[in-house]
């Protein structure tokens, strides 16, 4: 998501939308008597020039008065349409201003709305690396006490290897921690010698 472009305040505006073409078929829609009297002057050119090849001087003076007559119609055209349609314009002006001041604020509210949603990402990803991180910190803790833990194991096992060595070795002497456990022959009192 965060490779998405930002919202543009051009998004969805039709007159930057709109290319040569469409702006073309907008106006004729608009003022179809304009390029219907650019025709009939265009026509009464080609007229012209046509009876001037031929030699007709007569049709050449009509075709040249009804070129007149097409552009003052489509000067008239362009004034007329112009009163007409000048209130329409206003209306349509009006409407596209609030049009225009709607489309801010759905862009207004698309990038906040785009804002939020990157803050959430941001928030979930530092809340993962959180996460990972104390984790980490937990297995590094368990691997140090389980270490702790093994090592005064390691020193309880070998201090009783060495107890029992010990032990054993005075077993096997005949020894005891306080002493040896037989007397000697020579320590204890013969019967016979007590008698006499």
């Amino acid at each position: 998501m965060a490779d998405k472009p930002m919202p543009s305040s051009f998004d969805n505006d039709k007159e930057y939308q709109e290319t040569g073409s469409q702006k073309v078929w907008r106006k004729l829609r608009e003022e179809p008597l304009v390029p219907l009297g650019t025709l009939l002057t265009c026509a009464a050119l080609y007229n012209a020039w046509r009876g001037m090849r031929r030699g007709d001087h007569a049709q050449v003076q009509r075709m040249f008065r009804a070129r007149i007559g097409a552009q003052a119609f489509t000067v008239c055209a362009i004034v007329a349409g112009g009163a007409y349609y000048g209130k329409d314009r206003e209306k349509r002006a009006e409407l596209i201003k609030l049009e225009a001041q709607q489309r801010a604020e759905e862009r207004h509210a698309k990038w906040l709305r785009e804002l939020e949603v990157r803050d959430r990402e941001e928030q979930q990803l530092q809340d993962h690396l959180n996460r990972r991180r104390e984790r980490k910190q937990q297995q590094a803790r368990e691997a140090q006490a389980q270490a702790g833990a093994a090592g005064s194991n390691n020193e309880a096992t070998a201090g009783r290897k060495e107890g029992s060595n010990v032990l054993g070795a005075l077993s096997q002497s005949g020894g005891s921690w306080f002493g040896s456990g037989k007397k000697k022959e020579e320590d204890v009192p013969k019967p016979s010698d007590e008698k006499k």
